[in-house]
């Protein structure tokens, strides 16, 4: 007599053959798929509220290196959106300058990575510079998602591999199917099933056309909060933007007259620059000096001061060799 567990599984068994469901892994190289909307969205992650970094049209080939059941990861096309800090690039050659660094689907530490380049790596700056942030050309490890129902895996790569076969359904089936509504942009058109690799495969139509369209959420992202009352602002658009700073927290002199008792400086072209002051009771930041830190905060341009003051939401120790943002 099988015990309850097995009997669950073996009955899970007899429904995935009889479905014919397929079953995809990890692809163990590149394939190639087509792109059957138009126009498609590239997100930064595989879920549907993930940020749209560019589209797809009609046709257009990516390689891709996984392949789900919802989700196809593909490289990314030079159109989409790579951002990375300008403090880790070399000029002028344009090289990575530290450890390892995130490439991020947006200028700013809220947006999704895109893949990590290490020391040495060459980036190519489109000319676009956002504060802290540039923009780049996506680099060959840059990785973006695609809705598996908007591609056409080309049956040539065996890559892809289908478990069973599906039942002939009945026609009233076909016409309920049909008739259900799309739930959303991204998904509304049917998947393709592959045929196994041994098979000729059988000419599949051109799936309808539907529209994807990006989300907008910026607002998101923009959340306005009022600085200290004792910081005299400049007049600046994106006062109170959410940013990352890391460094060493070192006390500033005190025969400068600088806008608070401790900053973060960084080793650059033979000397220290000054990143950031910031904004708080001294006594919270003694533990931290002249150590690396990183901070998130809220920044601030404020009259007489060459660098920002972050008002930080978190501070922590960090060794030399972290992931740079």
């Amino acid at each position: 007599m099988l015990a309850p567990t097995m009997k669950k599984t073996a009955s899970l068994l007899l429904w995935l053959a009889a479905g014919g469901l397929a079953v995809v892994s990890p692809l163990s190289a590149q394939t190639t798929v087509r792109v059957t909307g138009d126009p498609v969205n590239l997100r930064a992650k595989n879920l549907l509220t993930s940020e749209v970094v560019t589209q797809a049209h009609y046709d257009d080939r990516l390689t891709a290196y996984e392949i789900g059941e919802e989700w196809v990861c593909v490289a990314a096309p030079t159109s989409a959106e790579a951002w990375i800090m300008k403090t880790y690039v070399q000029t002028p050659a344009n090289t990575i300058g530290t450890k390892r660094v995130n490439v991020r689907a947006g200028p700013s530490i809220n947006y999704n990575i895109l893949c990590t380049l290490e020391l040495g790596a060459t980036v190519k700056p489109t000319g676009n510079v956002q504060g802290d942030w540039l923009q780049i050309e996506p680099p060959a490890e840059a990785r973006v998602w695609i809705h598996r129902d908007y591609v056409e895996v080309l049956t040539n790569d065996a890559a892809v591999v289908a478990v069973a076969e599906p039942e002939p359904v009945p026609e009233a089936k076909k016409s309920a199917r049909r008739k259900k509504p799309a739930t959303d942009a991204d998904s509304a058109a049917p998947a393709v099933v592959a045929k196994p690799a041994a098979e000729t495969p059988a000419v599949l139509p051109t799936p309808v056309i539907a529209a994807s369209v990006p989300e907008k959420d910026d607002a998101v992202r923009t959340i306005p909060v009022p600085a200290p009352a004792d910081l005299k602002l400049v007049p600046l658009s994106g006062q109170g933007a959410m940013v990352e700073v890391r460094g060493e927290l070192r006390a500033a002199p005190l025969i400068n007259e600088a806008p608070t008792r401790y900053r973060v400086v960084q080793w650059q072209d033979n000397r220290w620059v000054i990143l950031c002051h910031v904004y708080g009771q001294a006594t919270k930041f003694r533990s931290l000096q002249n150590k690396q830190v990183r901070l998130e905060g809220r920044q601030y341009w404020i009259q007489g001061a060459a660098a920002p003051v972050l008002v930080p939401t978190q501070i922590q120790e960090i060794a030399s060799e972290s992931v740079a943002p």
